[in-house]
């Protein structure tokens, strides 16, 4: 009886609502009092759609001994994630480092020179937005001796800008990289390649000044954010770093491997971007390479006038266009990381490892994609 006078009520309660002028509330406005009530008595559940997240795998068609038997051929140690049209189908760890450290689906790496993927798609970005324009003078926001008007933005994205940076850094986490390059470069023949990571290290400074806040808040707002990503985030401190893979080298001559120390770590981030240095999973690597590559970032045309490279292009870290894909790669410290997607970035593979005895990981990410295509 308590059970339906209480119902009684509630259905008053709701008539009243209704009587006020609350009927268009109780059905569409899903905040309203009325609209709780309503869906309760009407026993009526609304249905929402699940958010993918990287931590969750859709179903798959691949071919997983075939995937196994790919990555112990070619001696692989690391994390793998597989994307096909457009949903994570697999992540999981990869073979064993001579330490034998523990991996997980989620393990963290840094990845070097592979972030200069997620700087281009920022700088275009800004393009697209017209806060920016890659044939302005580097002089607009940065003052280099000897630098001309034909050092541009464009040309640190080519890394034909003639800047070098032959000095080496500190082996104490910087937090001025900028500073510190715009102090130490030296501008040479522009227009002539170069791959120097000054370039990129200023177009970071260059992202912040033309949108307004740091660059790391430009990167976590505009890419990792939108793309949904929980790993990912900047190498702030030897605590962050501990967190990560620790990175081996191989030494062929002796057949051994040796961990890298925190100070070659640190000195290394320093050459590129330092306390600005991004780690990431594979699963989240493969999500903003995803991400950045759809229509719904900045678009094919700017993808293209910038973010990506073209077929032929020396190496700049950036997404490149080979044959019918797009791959790119970087070694770091003892952390070698590559990636191949199809060029529309809706399926793809991504590889990070923190020890690889020989061979090529852009090669063997490849031979994965290949795979992956055949049971797409």
């Amino acid at each position: 009886m308590r059970h339906k006078a209480g119902r009684i009520v509630a259905v008053l309660l709701v008539l009243l609502i209704i009587v006020g002028g609350g009927a268009v509330a109780a059905i569409y406005q899903k905040n309203s009092l009325a609209h709780v009530y309503f869906h309760k008595l009407t026993d009526k559940t609304e249905k929402t759609t699940p958010v993918a997240t990287t931590d969750k795998t859709a179903s798959s068609t691949i071919d997983e001994a075939k995937l196994k038997a790919q990555l112990k051929r070619l001696q692989f140690v690391g994390n793998v994630a597989v994307i096909q049209d457009g949903k994570l189908v697999y992540q999981q760890p990869y073979g064993q480092d001579p330490q034998k450290n523990t991996k997980t689906a989620t393990t963290e790496y840094q990845i070097g020179a592979l972030q200069n993927t997620l700087t281009a798609a920022a700088v275009m970005q800004l393009v697209k937005d017209g806060k920016l324009d890659l044939t302005t003078p580097v002089s607009k926001y940065y003052l280099l001796d000897n630098a001309d008007a034909s050092v541009t933005v464009g040309s640190l994205l080519e890394m034909t800008s003639g800047l070098t940076l032959d000095v080496l850094p500190a082996s104490e986490l910087n937090k001025d990289v900028i500073g510190w390059n715009l102090a130490n470069a030296t501008v040479t023949t522009t227009g002539q390649y170069n791959f120097q990571t000054v370039n990129y290290a200023l177009l970071s400074g260059i992202i912040a000044q033309a949108s307004g806040v740091s660059y790391q808040k430009f990167i976590k707002d505009t890419l990792l954010q939108p793309a949904g990503v929980k790993h990912t985030g900047f190498v702030t401190s030897a605590a962050v770093q501990s967190k990560l893979a620790p990175s081996l080298t191989y030494d062929k001559a002796s057949d051994s491997a040796s961990a890298v120390t925190q100070d070659t770590l640190f000195q290394t981030m320093n050459d590129q971007l330092g306390s600005k240095q991004l780690y990431t999973t594979a699963s989240d690597m493969a999500q903003l390479t995803h991400y950045i590559t759809s229509s719904s970032f900045v678009g094919e045309k700017y993808m293209h006038q910038g973010a990506i490279a073209k077929e032929g292009t020396a190496y700049t870290g950036r997404l490149t266009i080979d044959g019918s894909r797009l791959v790119s790669r970087a070694d770091f410290a003892g952390y070698h990381n590559a990636l191949a997607f199809t060029e529309d970035g809706k399926t793809g593979v991504v590889l990070l490892s923190n020890y690889q005895k020989d061979g090529s990981l852009s090669d063997t990410a490849k031979a994965i994609l290949k795979l992956v295509q055949k049971n797409d």
